[in-house]
């Protein structure tokens, strides 16, 4: 149930099934599938950064005691990165995040997608912002999204702050849903209540040790909304 209820709030459109069937990627993946990377990841992971894109291929920058990283394929297009979350281990595989669409021409919005240097399948979510109901222009789905250092004591995280209209006549439901980079895969946590302070991130923000994403506000095609209803939660501090 904790999946699905996942699915519901960070995932509200049909593409990301699509996604799912087309280019292999998972809609919400949980925890990544380890596959055997074709070159070895360093030692120490704090330094490893990106070189360059060239299309949907992203090149990593190799320093003098490294061994070289197999270039990555997102199969994305219109990928950009935004960024990079490192798990406390400096031994462990950091996760690189990135916007990007699954296809070039078609009318599906670009999401996020977090990645590991040797491959596997990304955790995909929905790109921050507004989603409104095509007729009425009611907002159906509003977030913002953080990454870096975002929560003291904690890892690097990728957090969503959510506003969610599980029907036409009920009040937004809030959720806060953090990934947290783990050694070997995100470690995904929906909080209806008692989430982190959208007010104290705010100021994390300030001090640039944590990151907002930009929102955009989209119109949702009416027959890819997948709206499910959900239960009353308390709303976030702020």
């Amino acid at each position: 149930m904790r999946l699905e209820r996942i699915k519901q709030i960070c995932l509200n459109h049909c593409y990301y099934l699509f996604l799912a069937s087309t280019v292999g990627l998972a809609a919400l993946t949980i925890s990544f599938a380890e596959e055997t990377a074709t070159a070895s990841i360093p030692s120490d992971n704090s330094t490893l950064t990106i070189d360059h894109l060239d299309g949907s291929q992203v090149f990593f920058k190799s320093h003098s005691s490294m061994t070289p990283i197999a270039p990555l394929d997102t199969k994305l297009f219109e990928v950009k990165p935004l960024g990079k979350l490192s798990p406390k281990e400096p031994s462990a595989s950091p996760y690189f995040l990135f916007t990007g669409k699954p296809c070039l021409q078609c009318s599906f919005e670009k999401g996020l997608f977090v990645f590991k240097p040797n491959g596997g399948k990304p955790a995909a979510y929905a790109y921050p912002g507004r989603t409104l109901e095509p007729k009425t222009k009611q907002v159906l789905l509003e977030s913002r999204a953080f990454f870096g250092k975002c929560i003291p004591g904690r890892s690097d995280v990728l957090v969503f702050f959510q506003l969610e209209r599980v029907d036409r006549r009920s009040s937004m439901q809030p959720s806060v849903l953090v990934a947290e980079a783990g050694k070997d895969h995100l470690e995904d946590t929906l909080l209806e209540r008692r989430g982190p302070s959208l007010r104290k991130m705010l100021q994390l923000v300030k001090k640039r040790v944590c990151s907002e994403i930009p929102g955009e506000t989209r119109v949702a095609e009416s027959h890819k909304i997948n709206i499910h209803s959900s239960s009353t939660s308390a709303s976030p501090k702020s």
